[in-house]
C-alpha cells in the first residue's frame, strides 16, 4: 500500500442548469443569479484502497487511547444488560439531531412501541433501526458490504414522504452542501456526479475491510470518503456516522455497544464540518484526530453512566419490596433492558397473564419506578424516568466542555 502524503480532492467543472420552474418550500422560483449559473466546481474524491494515511505520532497515541476508551466501555456490556440498546438510542438522537431532527424523547418512547408519534420521532427511531442494522451486519469480524449500506439507508428513509422512493439507492442527481434547494450556488461542498457513486462507494467499502492499520483511524477516514462522496439524495449524515460504528464492530474493538460519538459531534457541530473540510484538503490526521477525541469523550461519558444505570436495579428493588419470582420484581430486573414498556412488551417480560403484569406495572408506576406518559386507558405506555433522564445526562456529559454551534449546515 502507497504511504504517501494524503492528497486532497480533485476539482472538476462540469456544466449546469438550474431548472427555472423549479420551486422552493417557501414557493419561491430561482433568482437571476441562479437562473444564471452555467458551471458548477465538483469534487472528485482520491480513491483510497492503495493508500495508508501517515498519521502524526500525537493522532497516533489518540487513537489508541480511544480504543483502549472504547474497549473499557464494552467491558461494562458484558456485565450491563441493556447497555448496548441505550447507547444506540443516544447515538440516533444526537445523530438525529445534527440534522435538525429534535423529537421529545417521550414521543420517541411512543416510535418505539409503534404508538402514534410526531414525525420527527419515527424518523429518530428509524435512524436507530438502521445504526442497529449496519453495525451487526459487521459482527464478528463479517465484511461491510454494500448491500448493508443500502440496506440500513433503507430502514432509514423508507417511510419518508419526501425521499422514500429513493431509499436504499444511490443518487441519480447532482447534490449539494449548502447553498439554496434550486441551486448549488454558494455551496460549500459539491460532491461528484452520480455516474462516479458506485466506483467510489465500491473503494470505499474495500478500504473499510484492510486490517493493517488504526481500527479507529479507519473508521474516521470511512466516514469522511462517505461524506465526501454523499451518495445518497438524503441520510447521508446519519448512515455515514452509523459507518464510524460498523468498522469499530468489523475490527473487534466492540461486540455490543455503539460509542456514541455523534453527541460529541452535536457539542460542536461547526468543528466537525471544519473537519471534515480539513480532510477533503488533504488533512488526514485532522478528521483522525477528532473522530478519535470524540470517541474518548463518548467512551468515558458512557462508562459513567453505565456505573450509574448498574446501580438503578437494586434501587428499584427496595422501592418497589417485591419478592423474587413475583411479576412486579421480574419487571423490576428486566427493566434496564426493556425502559420503554406496553403490555404487550411488559408481558414479555413478566411471562405472566395481562392481569397479573398491569398489577406488576401499577405497582412500579406507584412506586415512582414506572412513569405512565400517555394519559390514556388504552394503549398505555410506561418508561423508566430514571433510564430517560440518564440518557439525557449522558449526552449533555459527552459535550460539556464544547461550545455552541454557530451554523448547523445539514449534511444530508
Amino acid at each position: 500500500m502507497a504511504e504517501t502524503p494524503w492528497p486532497p480532492v480533485a476539482t472538476e467543472e462540469r456544466p449546469w442548469r438550474t431548472n427555472p420552474d423549479l420551486r422552493g418550500p417557501d414557493g419561491a422560483r430561482p433568482n437571476r443569479r441562479e437562473r444564471e449559473l452555467s458551471s458548477i466546481t465538483v469534487t472528485i474524491p482520491v480513491e483510497l484502497i492503495e493508500r495508508t494515511p501517515q498519521l502524526a505520532s500525537s493522532t497516533v497515541a489518540l487513537a489508541e487511547d480511544a480504543a483502549q476508551r472504547i474497549t473499557a466501555l464494552e467491558s461494562r456490556a458484558d456485565h450491563l444488560g441493556g447497555l448496548g440498546e441505550l447507547l444506540v438510542r443516544t447515538e440516533a438522537v444526537a445523530s438525529s439531531k445534527i440534522e435538525h431532527i429534535h423529537a421529545e424523547m417521550d414521543d420517541i418512547a411512543r416510535a418505539t412501541i409503534g404508538e402514534a408519534a410526531g414525525d420527527k420521532a419515527r424518523r429518530t427511531v428509524a435512524a436507530g433501526l438502521a445504526l442497529t442494522e449496519l453495525t451487526d451486519s459487521c459482527g464478528g469480524g463479517a465484511p461491510l458490504t454494500e448491500a448493508a449500506i443500502l440496506s440500513a439507508h433503507h430502514h432509514l428513509l423508507a417511510n419518508d414522504r419526501l425521499e422514500g422512493a429513493w431509499a436504499g439507492r444511490y443518487r441519480q442527481q447532482q447534490n449539494w452542501i449548502g447553498g439554496s434547494d434550486l441551486s448549488p450556488l454558494g455551496a460549500v461542498h459539491i460532491p461528484p456526479p452520480h455516474q462516479l457513486v458506485p466506483g467510489l462507494m465500491t473503494d470505499m467499502v474495500d478500504f473499510a475491510n484492510r486490517n493493517d492499520m488504526s481500527a479507529v483511524a479507519q473508521a474516521a477516514i470511512v466516514h469522511a470518503q462517505f461524506e465526501t462522496i454523499h451518495p445518497f439524495t438524503d441520510g447521508n449524515g446519519r448512515v455515514g456516522r452509523g459507518l464510524i460504528g460498523a468498522v469499530l464492530r468489523r475490527r473487534g474493538l466492540t461486540r455490543g455497544v455503539t460509542v456514541p460519538v455523534a453527541a460529541a459531534m452535536l457539542a460542536d457541530v461547526d468543528r466537525y464540518f471544519d473537519q471534515l473540510g480539513a480532510y477533503r484538503s488533504g488533512d488526514v490526521d485532522a478528521i483522525v484526530a477528532y473522530v478519535a477525541g470524540s470517541a474518548i469523550a463518548a467512551a468515558e461519558a458512557s462508562v459513567e453512566s453505565a456505573d450509574r444505570l448498574a446501580e438503578l436495579p437494586a434501587h428499584w428493588a427496595d422501592a418497589v419490596q417485591a419478592r423474587r419470582g413475583s411479576s412486579a420484581r421480574t419487571l423490576v430486573d428486566g427493566l434496564l433492558k426493556n425502559p420503554i414498556l406496553d403490555i404487550h412488551r411488559a408481558s414479555a417480560v413478566t411471562g405472566s397473564t395481562k392481569i397479573r403484569t398491569y398489577e406488576a406495572l401499577d405497582r412500579l408506576q406507584s412506586t415512582g419506578v414506572l412513569d405512565e406518559i400517555t394519559g390514556a386507558g388504552r394503549n398505555r405506555i410506561w418508561v423508566a424516568g430514571d433510564v430517560m433522564t440518564e440518557l439525557r445526562a449522558l449526552e449533555e456529559r459527552i459535550g460539556r466542555r464544547s461550545r455552541p454551534s454557530r451554523d448547523r449546515t445539514r449534511l444530508s
